[in-house]
């Protein structure tokens, strides 16, 4: 009787390890899967953050552009002093040399954020939307390109133009919407709709969230 009670035991024994075995590891895989879902949130969470935050610079940036291409110069925008029927060739191009440079500051600032929320992705996601959102910066310098080519212009009393005026309008055509007429192309502003719509492309997988 003593023995078959030993036995017994040590089958409750044997069971009770057996049991905690199992509990112990049903509470590792309960564990593991837990943090691996854990992590998975704060990854979806860290890309719909830094999604979010550049395609809200790539607008600011897209609206920026647009507004400083207005085909409309207020008197307000020139220097103080600026006499539009009493000048020279210099007087001009330092006249339009205080609108652009009044025009680009905000787009600067645009750039800046832009630049800066492209890094945090490039952090997360690789070169590849680096490389698509450069698309939007290089027009960014097309338009700076063409503003400091208009004052040398100017400065020059318009002979650069005059020598290729296909150059000129062209110049013209980056700097102003809409120059040319309705029927003009406007290359430019096509460039510029077209990154945003690529960086839209790329990042509408990361902003929708469950």
């Amino acid at each position: 009787m003593l023995k078959e009670l030993l036995v017994f035991t040590e089958y409750i024994t044997a069971f009770k390890d057996v049991c905690l075995s199992i509990a112990a590891i049903t509470t590792a895989f309960v564990a593991i899967s837990g943090l691996k879902s854990w992590q998975k949130e704060l990854q979806g969470k860290a890309d719909f953050e830094v999604a979010r935050g550049l395609i809200r610079a790539t607008y600011k940036l897209r609206d920026e552009l647009t507004y400083s291409r207005s085909p409309f110069t207020s008197a307000n925008e020139f220097p103080d002093g600026y006499d539009p029927l009493n000048k020279t060739a210099e007087k001009e191009a330092e006249a339009w040399a205080y609108v652009f440079t009044n025009r680009w500051k905000p787009i600067a600032e645009a750039i800046q954020e832009f630049e800066a929320q492209t890094l945090e992705a490039e952090a997360l996601w690789g070169n590849g939307i680096k490389n698509i959102a450069f698309e939007l910066r290089r027009c960014s310098r097309t338009l700076r390109a063409a503003m400091e080519a208009m004052v040398s212009n100017t400065a020059r009393d318009g002979e650069a133009f005059k020598s290729d005026k296909e150059f000129g309008d062209k110049i013209k055509s980056e700097i102003w919407l809409g120059w040319g007429g309705s029927k003009a192309k406007d290359e430019l502003g096509d460039k510029i709709l077209e990154a945003v719509e690529n960086i839209e492309k790329e990042l509408r997988p990361h902003l929708k969230r469950n």
